[in-house]
């Protein structure tokens, strides 16, 4: 993607109304409860692992749906959008079950199917996510290719324009136990961070899905269990 000439219309982002978020999103909307502060404390892991926030791209996956895999995508990105040394993209590559958009409150495209089947350039698919160093990329409108989306060369394409802009590009995919998207485009990512329900996610569910990143060459760099609550927060 090459840089086109200055227009104030790529410099635009969609505001994000107030109200249109969701309550799930709790580094917004609870900042000071304790499922934003474990947000906080793995965002404090990811940058000691990133000495001076180099440009990185960070994958979520899960080996299941309904693992909170979404939400804690959003959060993470929210968290480290705090800085305001730090810019963040946040895109949404979960093209069968996309719901970034809904968390924020925001148009489902245009988003990544536009970028890369119709070649729109990428600042025509940023929105503002809630916080001004936080821009997010949906997934797009519906298509029913999208391992022939996601298994373009234009997906590399995209990670490199949005590292030239971004210290981080968190990036939500499908749960790799049921579809090869996440194992696919993992091995364009940086790393690899596998969600966990902590009543849910059974053991030998959680193997699987590392075997199957580990088998795609996938660098996991780590793991977040959702669930997880205090005596005084039944979330």
């Amino acid at each position: 993607f090459r840089r086109p000439d200055p227009d104030p219309q790529l410099d635009e982002l969609v505001v994000l109304e107030d109200g249109t978020v969701d309550p799930r999103l709790v580094v917004l909307h609870e900042p000071h409860c304790y499922q934003a502060e474990q947000y906080r404390a793995f965002r404090t892991n990811l940058r000691a692992m990133n000495p001076g926030d180099a440009p990185r791209t960070l994958m979520f996956t899960s080996s299941d749906p309904d693992e909170g895999k979404s939400t804690t995508v959003a959060n993470v990105a929210l968290s480290l959008a705090e800085f305001e040394d730090v810019r963040v993209c946040l895109l949404d590559l979960d093209l069968r079950a996309p719901r970034v958009h809904e968390l924020f409150g925001l148009a489902r495209g245009p988003g990544l199917s536009d970028i890369l089947l119709d070649r729109q350039h990428p600042r025509r698919a940023l929105q503002q996510g809630g916080a001004p160093n936080l821009s997010v990329i949906t997934a797009g409108r519906p298509t029913d290719k999208p391992n022939e989306v996601l298994g373009s060369e234009y997906v590399q394409e995209l990670i490199a324009f949005l590292k030239r802009d971004y210290n981080y590009i968190i990036v939500d995919t499908p749960p790799c136990s049921l579809f090869a998207d996440a194992s696919q485009l993992s091995t364009v990512m940086d790393g690899v961070i596998l969600v966990v329900a902590l009543h849910d996610t059974l053991r030998h569910q959680a193997d699987e899905a590392l075997a199957s990143l580990d088998a795609a060459g996938a660098n996991v760099v780590g793991t977040f269990v959702t669930g997880a609550h205090t005596a005084s927060n039944d979330e």
